[in-house]
């Protein structure tokens, strides 16, 4: 087995990272200001980092996303593709595991209130970052936007994505905008068979039904290309097992287990992204990170991340898009050497943090009520 690991990867990754943490600390009132209360703080500092991997993986193809081929350097390997698809897999786990550790923990749910409290915390934000990429289309394109594709697109965007558009506006191409959107048809999906899960867990059947849920994901991890429902099913299992009592030893062991997978998830060359082989790893990692449940996880620097983590996700890709832009105006990106392709990119990492700051508590926190549960016990 193959690994790609160099020196600069590592300290490119690390600095980005590094760079999240402290901005968002110079946003710190803002942001706890408006903080959400979690039970779980190791998921919280996990969904804060996995907004960021997916930062990490968009970030050197700001130039291909263009359409410019660079002359003077290509990529750095597949630490940064790992990482992206690491993240998204991670964040359909925390998914699986928060909604079904409440359908455990509840009597009987309130579906009516879960799907609009869904509705609330999730349209907004959305609807907006569609807004500014579709305004960013817009300045751009230099054709005309009254098209047949336009209304698909806008169609396709009203829906999240259920109706298959062509995601253009004019000859501006929005996948480098809002490339990241796909992954919520999943999670609608999963909200959607929710109360199937609550039934089949309440049923003397539950463990019929859970065989053959393993069954059809074995299936189709071996016959699909790209497999994403199962991540959840790999947190609806782990939330099962972090009721259980665990010693020190196995919480020690599981922790080694976790850095080894996240290790191999970043360097190892011959994994798909999807395949049967890394949901294996992404599933192993995630619940020896639950077993473990490390210190690391809980500090507050994360936490601040975690809230802000979903205006990152969505957010990120249109602040490079408009970097590179205007970098274009003063530079040509077809002739920039590394350093400067990734001051750019650098450059958009207080920019990132400000905007999903302000996007979170005057949008995203507007529309939520921290005082209702996401599942109400009637």
């Amino acid at each position: 087995m193959d690994f790609e690991y160099n020196p600069e990867t590592i300290i490119i990754s690390s600095t980005i990272i590094l760079l999240f943490i402290i901005f968002s600390y110079l946003w710190k009132h803002k942001i706890e200001s408006a903080e959400i209360p979690h039970q779980y703080k190791f998921i919280n500092g996990l969904r804060g980092l996995a907004a960021i991997f997916v930062f990490i993986n968009h970030a050197p193809f700001a130039l291909t996303n263009l359409g410019i081929n660079n002359q003077i350097f290509s990529s750095w390997g597949q630490i940064y593709p790992n990482l992206g698809s690491f993240g998204v897999q991670i964040f359909f786990c925390i998914t699986g595991f928060l909604f079904f550790d409440k359908i455990m923990s509840s009597e009987k749910i309130d579906w009516n209130s879960f799907f609009i409290s869904r509705l609330k915390r999730v349209t907004p934000l959305y609807y907006f970052s569609s807004a500014v990429v579709l305004l960013i289309a817009l300045s751009f394109t230099t054709q005309t936007v009254f098209t047949k594709e336009t209304l698909l697109t806008l169609a396709g965007i009203s829906t999240f994505n259920f109706i298959d558009n062509p995601l253009k506006i004019g000859n501006i191409s929005l996948i480098p905008l809002s490339s990241v959107t796909w992954t919520l048809v999943h999670e609608w999906r999963f909200y959607a068979a929710l109360p199937i899960v609550a039934i089949c867990y309440r049923s003397k059947y539950k463990y019929v039904a859970l065989t053959a849920a393993l069954t059809l994901a074995a299936i189709d991890l071996g016959t699909s290309a790209v497999v994403c429902w199962a991540y959840f099913l790999t947190g609806i299992i782990t939330a099962a097992v972090h009721k259980k009592k665990i010693n020190y030893m196995l919480k020690f062991f599981a922790a080694i287990v976790a850095a080894i997978t996240f290790v191999v998830t970043c360097g190892v060359l011959e994994i798909p992204g999807y395949g049967y082989m890394r949901f294996a790893i992404t599933s192993l990692f995630f619940v020896c990170i639950t077993i473990s449940n490390p210190r690391i996880l809980h500090f507050q620097f994360l936490n601040r991340l975690s809230d802000i983590s979903y205006s990152i996700y969505l957010m990120h890709l249109p602040i490079i898009y408009i970097a590179f832009k205007c970098a274009s105006t003063f530079v040509d990106l077809s002739q920039i050497d590394k350093i400067t392709f990734w001051t750019i990119n650098i450059i958009t990492v207080p920019v990132i943090v400000a905007v999903s700051t302000l996007t979170f508590v005057h949008i995203g926190k507007k529309y939520m009520n921290p005082q209702k549960n996401m599942m109400t016990v009637k």
